[in-house]
C-alpha cells in the first residue's frame, strides 16, 4: 500500500536510510545516523512534524521532503518580497522512491500553499536556520548539488528555475602554507587577533545552531587598538557531534564588503586556517556566490579549492 503522510516518530530509521541512499547515489555518501539527524533537526525547538512530508511503500519509507519556513524576523538575510517564501530544505529519494519524487513535491507545494506562501525555493545556502549547518553532506549548504542530477531533473519537469548559484571552498590545515608577502608579513607583526564564544539569540537561531560552537574573531592592531577585521568559524560541538570534529566552517558573514576580502580579512582568514591543525581540525569550507569572482580568486590565493557547486531553485505557486 503506498501513502504519502506526515512524519511520525516511527519514521525515524527509515528516514535515515533514506538519506544514506539518496547521498550515496549522488557519490556523497554521508557519516550519518538517526540520533544525528534527531540531534540536528528532529528534536529541535522549531521542527514540526506537520512540515515533514513522506512517501511509504508497504510501510518502507521510500522519499521525504521537508519543509521550512523562516521569517524575516528571523533570518534578516531575507528581503521584504520573501515574507511569502517556503523553503525545501532536502528532498531526498532511493532508486525505489523515485516514483513517489513528483508526488512528494507536489505535496510539498501544497503544504506550502496551505500555510499562505506564493513562492517554494529548493536548496539550502550558508544554512543557519534549518539545523542542516554542518550535517554531512550539507555542510554550509549550497543549494542543490550539480551532481544531484535526479533532483534536479525533477525541479526542472515540475517547473522549477534556477536561481543563485553557490561554490563551496574547502582547505586542508596540515600543512598549510599561508602566502608571504611584504602586506602578510606586516599584518604578522602588527596585529592580534581575539576570539570570543558566540551565544546564538532569537529562538529559530539559536535551536537550529545548538549543535555548534560559534567562534568570532577579530584582527587588532597591536599600536592602537583598531579593529581591522572579523571572521567566524562554527566548530561541532563534541557533545552533540552532529559535525565531524576534525571540520570546521568559515562564516564570512560578517566580513566588511560582500563578495570580497580586504587585506586584513584576507590576513585572519590565512591565520585562522593555520592555527586550526594544533586543534585537530583539518578541514575548513565555506559557501559563497559564484557571481562572486574577486571572492573565489582571493580565497584560491589562500589555498581553498572548489569542492562542489550547487544552486537554488525557485517556482511561484499559483
Amino acid at each position: 500500500m503506498r501513502s504519502i503522510r506526515e512524519f511520525c516518530n516511527a519514521d525515524l530509521p527509515g528516514l535515515t536510510r533514506v538519506w544514506s541512499e539518496h547521498w550515496e547515489s549522488v557519490g556523497m555518501p554521508p557519516a550519518v545516523s538517526a540520533a544525528i539527524i534527531d540531534r540536528a533537526i528532529l528534536s529541535r525547538t522549531f521542527f514540526h512534524p506537520h512540515d515533514l512530508i513522506v512517501a511509504e511503500d508497504n510501510g518502507h519509507l521510500q522519499a521525504w521532503a521537508y519543509l521550512s519556513r523562516p521569517s524575516i524576523s528571523e533570518d534578516p538575510r531575507l528581503q521584504d518580497n520573501d515574507d511569502h517564501l517556503a523553503v525545501v530544505s532536502a528532498i531526498c529519494f532511493t532508486q525505489e522512491g523515485l516514483r513517489f519524487s513528483d508526488q512528494i513535491l507536489a505535496a510539498a507545494e501544497q503544504r506550502a500553499r496551505d500555510l499562505g506562501c506564493t513562492r517554494l525555493q529548493v536548496g539550502l545556502a550558508r544554512d543557519q536556520m534549518c539545523g542542516f549547518a554542518g550535517l554531512p553532506p550539507v555542510g554550509h549548504g549550497i543549494g542543490v548539488p550539480e551532481d544531484d542530477m535526479r533532483v534536479a531533473s525533477l525541479l526542472s519537469r515540475q517547473g522549477y528555475s534556477p536561481e543563485n548559484q553557490y561554490l563551496r571552498m574547502a582547505v586542508t590545515t596540515a600543512p598549510y602554507r599561508p602566502p608571504t608577502n611584504r602586506t602578510m608579513i606586516q599584518f604578522r607583526r602588527t596585529t592580534r587577533a581575539e576570539r570570543s564564544a558566540v551565544v546564538p539569540q532569537g529562538g529559530r537561531y539559536a535551536s537550529a545552531m545548538s549543535h555548534l560552537d560559534i567562534e568570532h574573531y577579530q584582527l587588532i592592531n597591536h599600536r592602537t587598538g583598531e579593529h581591522l577585521a572579523n571572521a567566524r568559524l562554527w566548530l561541532s560541538d563534541p557533545e552533540a557531534q552532529v559535525m565531524s570534529c576534525s571540520e570546521a566552517i568559515l562564516d564570512l558573514t560578517v566580513t566588511e564588503t560582500p563578495g570580497e576580502l580586504t587585506d586584513a580579512e584576507r590576513f585572519l582568514v590565512s591565520a585562522l586556517v593555520q592555527s586550526l591543525a594544533t586543534r585537530c581540525v583539518f578541514k575548513v569550507e565555506t559557501a559563497i556566490d559564484a557571481s562572486h569572482r574577486t571572492l573565489e580568486t582571493q580565497l584560491t590565493e589562500l589555498v581553498f579549492s572548489a569542492a562542489g557547486r550547487g544552486q537554488r531553485w525557485v517556482k511561484p505557486l499559483t
